[in-house]
């Protein structure tokens, strides 16, 4: 005679996890459970629990985790190349979801606005890219551009991907950006090579060049204003300071 199947302890989790995260938020969740719930959209099915604890002791973070390699999550027990392509595929969504958002303000006011829009762009990309801006008479951004350079090595833009977006765009003014992953703002002279060239075509098809940005970890650098224009506060500084305040 068959014994009666014991309760599954799993059962109704996901339900309950949902439940919690309506009640108190996914920012007031542990690690766990966030990840918990992230990998519920990526495994329709199953007990998600013990994945995510490897995960987290691998990556250590949610960030970590979304912004691992595809080959990389597949050394990991119980992620095969279908769902490591769908984690890795999570990076992406949110900055499409991002630019989707930010994309309804169109007209740029002053010079924050338009470092805003880099910003949100660039600021937390984990391999260089780079974007073109063109903006109108009327100062809107007709034309937007991110081009991912794949390679950590290739700092300079290609003359002719850029001939190519002033010829389709037809702006009156062009910012150009990119970003130093995980590195100062600081420019290469790569990076200043760079700027001769794109400030000779801007001259010669007309188009002023608002100025050419670089994203760093300490902030955002304007080539042609020769310094940071917006400084990133350092996290180890933020420590200290709140630590200052806490024990006065």
């Amino acid at each position: 005679m068959k014994k009666p199947q014991e309760k599954n302890i799993h059962e109704g989790h996901r339900e309950r996890l949902l439940d919690l995260v309506s009640k108190v938020g996914l920012e007031n969740l542990s690690p766990i459970q966030a990840v918990e719930v992230f990998l519920t959209y990526v495994f329709p099915r199953g007990d998600v629990n013990p994945l995510a604890h490897r995960l987290l002791e691998e990556y250590e973070s949610f960030t970590h985790i979304v912004d691992a390699d595809v080959e990389d999550l597949k050394r990991i027990k119980g992620i095969n190349d279908r769902s490591a392509k769908k984690i890795a595929l999570f990076s992406d969504m949110f900055y499409y979801y991002t630019t989707a958002k930010m994309g309804r303000k169109t007209k740029v006011e002053c010079i924050a606005d338009i470092v805003d829009i880099v910003e949100d762009h660039l600021r937390f990309r984990n391999t260089e890219n780079m974007l073109l801006l063109a903006i109108s008479p009327g100062n809107i951004v007709t034309h937007k551009r991110r081009i991912n350079m794949n390679d950590a090595q290739k700092v300079s833009i290609s003359m002719l991907e850029l001939t190519n977006f002033l010829a389709t765009s037809k702006p009156a003014s062009l910012v150009v950006a990119h970003c130093h992953p995980y590195g100062s703002s600081a420019p290469s002279k790569a990076d200043e090579d760079s700027l001769k060239e794109i400030q000779k075509l801007c001259e010669s098809c007309g188009i002023n060049l608002v100025n050419s940005y670089i994203v760093g970890e300490d902030g955002v650098y304007g080539q042609l204003d020769k310094r940071i224009i917006r400084e990133y506060c350092d996290v180890e500084q933020l420590k200290t300071a709140f630590t200052c305040i806490s024990n006065n």
